[in-house]
């Protein structure tokens, strides 16, 4: 029976009890077995909703668990990046330093090298004359063999000189060559280590973005069991209302019996009364107190028919209620106390180490333990802890859309909490790939991000 039909018996259940006893308290074809059909349907669904529920909630921290390897994984990646590059940073600056000192070696390799054939076109250019020369000037033989060793001894200087510079100058080159080879490794070591981070990210987005329809369809299971729940409080109360009016009509039939009973009971008495009087003048004292008795027995039995009545009415005055927290209100608000927006959604450059450059909500800078408040009524998903996202907390509000709370240094609320529009889950922070203290706010839809900017 559709939540319509039931508001409508509940109205004519009612309007019953205002104008009549005697009309039945419900609508023609509607009977307290068909509310009762109703309400098993209702608490079947809701058993099936808790079971969709559970189901849903296992996933979801399978897929959590997933995340936090894949967020293990990609912290770890990252860290090797930034090894890496360090390295790499080292080794080019050796380099240039190497390639600097090879440029020195061969810039004195040179000049020595021109220096040597100065001084040989210098002898060639004097002609052959200096050994004729040490011979006509020496003055004894002592003086030509030192002066020939001498000769001898500066050739053989330039000669090691220029060996030596040469065998440097291959010294620097070598480990030039070593070190361009150490760059090239290190940098495809890099490209792999990028790769592998790309491709992580990409599983890890797409894990996301599981998790985001997961938590939609939590929201809309906790939705389902709420309007269920709420379906079956009105039932039960429509099936009291018949109940009362089912006992209402069995006073009163109760009542009736008992008033024709007293009736007949009068007939009778009156009967015999005037049967005695005519056959025995001298009793009518008697028949007279019988008579008497008759009516004193009729009085007990209406008063006493009417406190039954009035027993069922007391009985009746006690009714349900019912209310419902964490009701979305179809708008949102401000989801932090002041702040401003200090990033926006989209394409952006990368603030820090590890932060996305596709910005999949706003930054809302704040100081540290600001209050952040739901968005809107809803009910509260998720509160977990990611490298990335650091402390955060998800609320769905229904119809597939949920807002994204993140960085939070501490939060309040807690799985399965309804909340309504305003209240505090959560407080500013600057956990996770954070530059500083601000709420890092997203709002989904069916799963997707969309620009908060359309909502707030």
């Amino acid at each position: 029976m559709g939540s319509k039909v039931l508001r409508t018996l509940k109205a004519a259940v009612a309007f019953s009890l205002v104008f009549s006893l005697s009309v039945p308290a419900f609508a023609a074809g509607s009977t307290k077995e068909e509310v009762q059909q109703t309400l098993s349907e209702l608490q079947s669904q809701k058993a099936a909703l808790e079971s969709r529920l559970s189901d849903l909630q296992a996933n979801k921290a399978d897929t959590e668990s997933y995340i936090a390897q894949l967020d293990t994984e990609l912290t770890a990646v990252y860290e090797e990046i930034q090894r890496i590059s360090s390295e790499l940073d080292q080794t080019e600056a050796d380099l240039a330093q190497t390639q600097e000192d090879l440029q020195v070696a061969k810039d004195k390799e040179a000049e020595q090298y021109e220096a040597l054939k100065a001084r040989i076109r210098a002898m060639y250019e004097a002609g052959d004359t200096s050994m004729m020369e040490i011979f006509m000037q020496a003055e004894d033989i002592a003086t030509i063999l030192n002066a020939t060793e001498y000769i001898s001894r500066i050739s053989d200087y330039d000669n090691a000189l220029l060996e030596a510079l040469n065998e440097t100058r291959l010294q620097i080159e070598a480990l030039e060559a070593q070190l361009e080879q150490q760059k090239a490794e290190l940098e495809n070591l890099k490209t792999q280590q990028e790769s592998k981070q790309e491709e992580l990210q990409m599983v890890m987005d797409a894990k996301q973005a599981e998790l985001g329809e997961i938590e939609g369809s939590i929201g809309d299971a906790y939705d389902g069991i709420y309007s269920t729940e709420a379906e079956i409080a009105e039932n039960k109360q429509i099936l009291a209302d018949i109940e009362y009016q089912e006992e209402l009509q069995r006073q009163a039939e109760l009542k009736r019996q008992q008033e024709e009973a007293a009736r007949k009971k009068a007939e009778e008495e009156a009967l015999k009364q005037q049967q005695a009087a005519a056959s025995q003048n001298n009793s009518q004292n008697s028949s007279t107190s019988a008579s008497g008795s008759s009516s004193s027995s009729g009085s007990t039995s209406t008063s006493t028919s009417t406190g039954s009545s009035s027993t069922g009415s007391t009985g009746s005055s006690s009714t349900g209620s019912s209310s419902s927290a964490g009701t979305a209100t179809g708008g949102f608000i401000w989801p932090c106390a002041g702040g401003y927006i200090s990033s926006g959604f989209g394409g952006r450059v990368s603030p820090t180490a590890g932060a996305s450059s596709n910005h999949q909500g706003i930054d809302i800078a704040a100081g540290s333990g600001t209050a952040i408040y739901a968005a809107d009524g809803g009910v509260v998903t998720t509160v977990s802890y990611s490298a990335a996202r650091g402390n955060y907390v998800v609320v769905s509000h229904g119809n597939g859309l949920s807002t994204l709370y993140q960085h939070c240094s501490s939060v309040s609320a807690s799985v399965g909490q309804s909340v309504s529009q305003g209240d505090v889950i959560a407080y500013v922070g600057s956990t996770g790939y954070s530059t500083g203290p601000h709420l890092h706010f997203e709002v989904w839809v069916n799963g997707t991000p969309v620009n908060p900017a359309s909502y707030i």
